[in-house]
């Protein structure tokens, strides 16, 4: 307790800090003005209400402060520093109107005579400029010139940091509006399909214009109009028109100590109708600017039902090398073109120390394994994507992607297991191998008409997708059993090859009819077929032979799965002034049927189930929104847990699939609530998540007297989660300088039940955590961001009350970045980690500081030399922690250590003239009513 004492003081003192610095900051700006008038329309003479009041800097036009116009159209806008700025109002169908006004210590309130807003004028030689936040329909919308980013070569990723009610977490994830965001479109095109990282990490932030953050619905919905549920929070950028002509792009290597090396390239040809990106890179510390999918992975749901607590560090070294291509075709009106390859080589090595204390009835078992994992992967993606508008009722969408990828792993360990009373139960070593290769294939289809009659359309969706790899591996394992002075040993020396082939197809229908002008009703039918094998040989080697040669029947078994359902259902919808429901259902008839090597009969079951869904949304205007969502679904066990053979890649810890498991069924709740401000940029949002599930897939351990634990699969009752997340954003307007405060609360609740020798073991996690983050920036000269968070967990179990545990995990940030005369900057970034509760040997305090200094160099700063330090005190560490059914594992891992790097950026920029011809004078467009 004293360790988090010390901590939370620790978060005071930089939470007092960041208060005291914009304290400070404010005073210094000697806030004191207020500017105040009212607005009319010079035609009627009648007050304007809710006109936007944009306060600017005379100098740059950067954003001060903004708000609207009353109903009497009065406005008054105070806390302004004394310097010179202009005031500008606009107002739906009306001329914009800017006039200039100063703040002194002499006059510190400025009251404007009645402005006059003349309606639907042109406005001849003016280049019209977004106002800082619009809002467009459900899209939020900034404009990127009123958040500045002043750090050289900064991508997208620092400019979303910016801006308010969006967060970029520490792996480039991202949330906007308090959900993650998982499409960045480029003008409204894909960028190498649905990888975020691959826009935000490599654009530059200097070419883009606009920032829109929306909902973007799926294919089918967009053209009918009816929410299907499937919106994915989507951002675009649409690019500066300069920028959309031209080419563009940077090219940049560094080598540092130890080896260290970086390479990297964006290269962009952009032209009317056509856009061109070719993106690579290549380094050794631990830098990926793209998200990792695995294209081998055939799994289901199930686990181990543990709950992971990261440290935040890559697990191990990582060595990376990537290229890609997106293409965009939009010449025709009537047809969209876009492809993108990618493909990315990583080559990790991770030494690593895992302690797990396990809980036995009355008994503990402590085991400790260190080890070493190397793993080699190849991936390449391929991606189209066909919009053909065949005439005005007719439009076919076509989105086939297929990837391919090979690994290489090799995992080499020893470990020991020690009882209660300190008696060595087991010890060996082992070393295992494994090559895979294989392939993902998959599409939609889609066929969209329109009728004559408003809302009344038909939709047909075909889906596809196979999957299929080849395996091999070898293990060779020595393990010792003791009891008492006996001492038995078992060793296991075999290689195995497993094929496994994955296949599915199914067809979507959609009729939607208007019942009247504010409801529609939509009849929908599906069918999916799912079919999987797994060949699985083990050959056990034989000493006569000096081969492996020895078939294993144990170890080997073919496994035929396949999953088929249908159905069809009628939801029905309401959009009311302000609100809108929705409420369905579906009836689904689905197979399972398993076939098993040796078994004339196959295992066949069937399911029928009714799938409910409702839908509550009020929004009465447009910063404002509640949505209420519940939805049955049925989830399947997958292949590992149906397959009834034994794994023992990891003879401790063996696994065996049960034929007999039934379907699972969820009810999901879902709650949320918006709330944001563009004239303040005040935010606040909160989720809520809670699941119940039935007939649920939980694992069976078995734990042996000598440590090693036997897993298999069963049905049952009881598991149950439910979560919060809220998010406050606070601007604080400091006269010339913006300053952003974000607070993120979080809250969790699970139960979920296991069998432990056949006993039921009931498990309760409450997790709550607590983060604060603050973003300051003074003009150009500087810019501060400061963060902390702390996370709580308490683990309860019912048969092993020995093993509830209570730990905290706290973390604190700071960055600056100070821009500095002679086209100098300097740099830094400090984390502070502190764990408690943990495992002895766990409980480690570390701080992983980072530093820069760099120049500006050659003509237009197209230059840039930049020396940098990681971890600076050499003090980074790597620790994660798992909580189980009946245990609780500790593991350190290898981290980046201390480097320093010189590296050169050169900027690549040639574009053709902005559009518009003459130069003209500059205003502000202001923001829709």
């Amino acid at each position: 307790m004293q360790q988090i004492a010390t901590h939370m003081r620790s978060f005071r003192f930089l939470l007092s800090f960041v208060f005291f610095s914009f304290a400070a900051a404010a005073f210094g700006q000697a806030k004191i003005g207020t500017v105040k008038g009212n607005v009319i329309d010079t035609a009627t003479k009648k007050f304007l209400p809710s006109a936007t009041i944009n306060i600017l800097d005379a100098k740059d036009s950067t954003l001060v402060s903004f708000g609207r116009s009353k109903e009497n159209g009065s406005f008054e806008i105070g806390r302004l520093a004394v310097g010179k700025y202009l005031l500008l109002v606009t107002y739906t169908g009306f001329e914009k109107v800017q006039k200039q006004f100063s703040i002194s210590n002499e006059q510190t309130v400025y009251e404007f005579p009645a402005i006059a807003m003349t309606s639907n004028a042109t406005l001849d030689g003016v280049v019209v400029v977004a106002a800082p936040v619009s809002i467009k329909g459900d899209t939020v919308e900034f404009n990127a010139a009123s958040f500045k980013v002043n750090k050289p070569n900064a991508v997208v990723e620092d400019l979303l940091k910016k801006l308010p009610g969006v967060e970029v977490a520490a792996d480039g994830t991202i949330k906007a509006n308090g959900q993650e965001v998982k499409r960045i479109l480029v003008d409204g095109k894909q960028f190498f399909a649905d990888d975020p990282k691959l826009a935000t990490k490599n654009l530059q932030a200097d070419m883009v214009n606009k920032v829109q953050v929306y909902e973007k619905k799926s294919d089918k919905s967009e053209f009918t109009g009816f929410d299907d549920g499937n919106a994915e929070p989507t951002i675009n950028l649409t690019l500066k028109n300069d920028k959309r002509q031209g080419v563009f792009g940077k090219i940049a290597a560094g080598y540092g100590t130890d080896n260290r090396y970086q390479a990297n390239t964006n290269l962009n040809s952009f032209k009317k109708g056509e856009q061109i990106s070719l993106i690579g890179q290549a380094n050794n510390v631990n830098q990926q600017g793209f998200s990792v999918m695995d294209a081998l992975s055939f799994s289901g749901g199930g686990g181990r039902g543990g709950a992971n607590f990261g440290g935040g560090n890559a697990q191990g070294i990582t060595a990376t090398q990537a290229i890609g291509l997106n293409y965009n075709n939009f010449k025709s009106s009537k047809l969209d073109l876009n492809t993108s390859y990618f493909f990315n080589g990583t080559q990790l090595e991770n030494n690593y120390d895992l302690q797990r204390l396990s809980y036995v009835g009355d008994t503990t078992q402590n085991y400790k394994e260190p080890g070493f994992t190397g793993r080699n992967n190849n991936n390449h993606r391929l991606n189209m994507s066909i919009d053909w508008k065949m005439d005005s009722s007719n439009s076919i969408i076509v989105r086939p992607a297929v990837t391919f990828q090979n690994t290489e792993s090799e995992t080499r360990k020893t470990y020991n297991t020690v009882g209660s009373s300190g008696n060595l139960l087991s010890d060996g070593e082992s070393l295992s191998k494994n090559n895979s290769s294989g392939y993902n294939m998959n599409g939609t289809a889609l066929w969209r008409h329109r009728f004559d009659r408003a809302g009344r359309t038909f939709s047909a969706q075909l889906n596809f997708g196979r999957n299929e790899s080849d395996a091999d591996g070898s293990q060779f394992t020595i393990n010792n059993r003791y009891k008492g002075l006996t001492v038995s040993r078992d060793t296991i020396r075999q290689i195995n090859t497993t094929k496994t082939i994955a296949s599915n197809y199914g067809i979507d229908l959609s009729y939607t009819e208007p019942m009247s002008r504010r409801s529609i009703i939509e009849l929908n039918a599906f069918y999916r077929a799912n079919e999987s094998t797994n060949d699985r040989k083990t050959l056990d080697y034989n000493a006569g032979t000096q081969a492996y040669d020895k078939v294993n029947s144990r170890l080997t078994n073919f496994f035929d799965n396949e999953y088929t359902y249908a159905g069809g259902g009628l939801t029905f919808k309401e959009n009311r002034t302000g609100w809108n429901y929705s409420i369905g259902a579906k009836a689904q008839q689905a197979t399972l049927s398993s076939l098993i090597q040796g078994k004339t009969d196959p295992i066949s079951q069937s399911f029928f189930n009714i799938l409910p869904a409702a839908q509550l949304q009020i929004g009465k205007n447009r910063y404002r929104n509640f949505r209420l969502y519940y939805n049955g679904a049925t989830q399947n066990p997958s292949v590992t847990q149906l397959q009834p053979i034994e794994d023992i890649s990891d003879p401790l810890n063996i696994t065996k699939g049960n034929p007999n498991l039934k379907q699972a069924f969820t009810n999901n709740f879902r709650a949320n609530y918006s709330s944001f401000d563009p004239y303040t940029m005040k935010s606040f949002f909160i989720f809520a998540n809670v699941r119940q599930t039935l007939n649920g897939i939980v694992n069976s351990d078995s734990i042996g007297q000598f440590g090693g634990r036997y897993t298999t699969y069963e049905n049952l009752n009881g598991i149950f989660n439910a979560n919060v997340n809220m998010s406050v954003g606070l601007p604080l307007p400091l006269g010339e300088t913006r300053a952003n405060i974000n607070l993120n609360t979080g809250a969790g609740y699970s139960r979920n039940v296991n069998l432990l020798n056949k006993a039921e073991n009931e498990i309760t996690n409450i997790n709550l955590s607590q983060g604060v983050s603050a973003n300051y920036n003074f003009k150009e000269l500087f810019d501060v961001s400061l963060g902390g968070n702390v996370a709580w967990t308490r683990a309860r179990y019912s048969l092993q009350e020995a093993q509830n545990t209570n730990f905290f995990t706290y973390s604190s940030t700071f960055e600056t970045n100070w821009y500095l005369p002679k086209n100098f900057t300097l740099g830094s970034d400090v984390m502070f980690t502190a764990n408690t509760g943990r495992a002895d040997g766990f409980n480690q305090n570390f701080t992983l500081w980072n530093a820069y200094i760099a120049k500006s160099v050659l003509k237009n700063k197209r230059g840039e030399i930049r020396l940098r330090a990681y971890d600076l005190l050499n003090q980074n560490t790597g620790l994660s922690r798992v909580t189980s059914g009946n245990y609780v594992e500790d593991t350190r891992y290898t981290v980046l250590k201390r480097y320093f790097m010189l590296s050169f950026t050169f900027n690549l920029s040639k574009f053709g003239a902005a559009q518009g011809g003459n130069t003209p004078r500059m205003m502000m467009m202001g923001m829709p009513r």
